[in-house]
């Protein structure tokens, strides 16, 4: 069987990273040292390297969401059966969600994020393994973002990390594996596929994630009046509360957030409602804490993870903004046209409501 030809993007993370003189671990001089892990990548596909970032990826922002969607659409027509991105886990299912909406549903090959839970020189570790991994389900007929990560492949924006040590790192809370490694790749039917067609179907690039984003996780106890400095900064554009349960808010004085609920939208600040345990959908909430919210104005966000929705609230909020400075809407519409968005599933990234 002839060899696949793949396109490998190094962004940095415990994969390639060494152990420095004093005993920490820090990224290697020269990204292409990782590549020294798994030499045997030779014997089944063939590939080039792009050195693109070399980041611990505590330190990937939005901005590098971009550059990695862009280095893959630049390189979408060039003779690659896939990709796989070389990620730190940390951040990993946060950067996998973002690529899978910049990529969008046009997407017709797979786009593989990989990385390790120990440095390359840990001989029992995954970081070899991992890699070789990645690099045999890149030449899947997958054609989605997914992570490959032990012995499971997730879909990008369902992923999220469940443990800083064991080697299977993450899991699909709300929906179930697109793929177990074995001898063999055995794909579910739940993933989306290859489209059998002589021309590829054109991906329409949306790469770009709004700045001004801001997370409140709730705590027993919280007092509003400690976030609306957040709400009345001019560099806030929009408001994520993570929620307790399935999408509930407090609701009694002197904890109750409708105040900042209703203050934001009268600011056209939208706040979206995630949750801590995806799985439970935000948007079929019955208890009155979260129908309150949403009544009050919140965004329900379904059953996403919570990297998930905070990559679509980025990316839709780009669009929406620059909708809004082309003067085709109405800075009244903002939220209305957020909610619709949010609302909307674009690649598979959460339950029909």
């Amino acid at each position: 069987m002839s060899k696949q030809k793949i396109c490998i993007i190094y962004t940095g993370g415990t994969i390639g990273m060494k152990r420095c003189s004093n005993g920490t671990l820090c990224p290697p001089d020269d990204p292409e040292d990782f590549l020294r892990v798994a030499p045997d990548l030779n014997n089944f596909v063939y590939f080039d390297l792009v050195k693109l970032l070399n980041k611990d990826s505590t330190n990937i922002n939005h901005y590098d969401w971009k550059k990695i969607a862009i280095a893959i659409y630049e390189r979408r027509n060039m003779g690659y059966d896939g990709f796989v991105v070389a990620h730190g886990t940390d951040t990993m299912h946060f950067s996998a969600s973002a690529v899978a909406f910049a990529l969008g549903k046009n997407l017709n090959f797979p786009v593989v994020f990989t990385g390790a839970q120990t440095i390359p020189e840990v001989t029992h570790g995954d970081a070899r393994i991992n890699l070789i991994r990645a690099c045999k389900v890149a030449t899947t007929d997958l054609a989605e973002v997914v992570i490959s990560f032990g012995e499971f492949v997730f879909r990008g924006c369902r992923a999220q990390k469940k443990d800083e040590r064991r080697f299977d790192a993450f899991h699909s809370p709300a929906y179930y594996p697109l793929a177990y490694i074995t001898e063999e790749i055995i794909i579910q039917p739940s993933a989306f596929l290859r489209k059998k067609i002589d021309k590829d179907i054109e991906i329409d690039l949306e790469a770009d994630f709004e700045d001004g984003v801001a997370q409140i996780s709730l705590i027993p106890g919280l007092e509003p009046d400690l976030v609306k400095p957040i709400l009345e900064s001019k560099l806030c554009k929009g408001v994520i509360l993570q929620s307790f349960g399935a999408g509930n808010v407090p609701h009694e004085i002197p904890y109750t957030f409708h105040g900042i609920i209703e203050e934001a939208k009268k600011h056209y600040k939208p706040v979206i409602i995630t949750s801590q345990f995806p799985a439970n959908a935000t948007l079929h909430t019955s208890y009155e804490p979260g129908i309150a919210a949403v009544k009050a104005g919140a965004i329900p966000t379904g059953n996403m993870t919570n990297a998930c929705a905070i990559a679509k609230f980025r990316w839709i909020l780009a669009q929406v903004n620059r909708l809004i400075n082309n003067n085709k809407k109405k800075e009244s519409q903002r939220i209305s046209i957020v909610k619709k968005m949010m609302q909307t599933i674009y690649v598979g990234e959460m339950d029909e409501a």
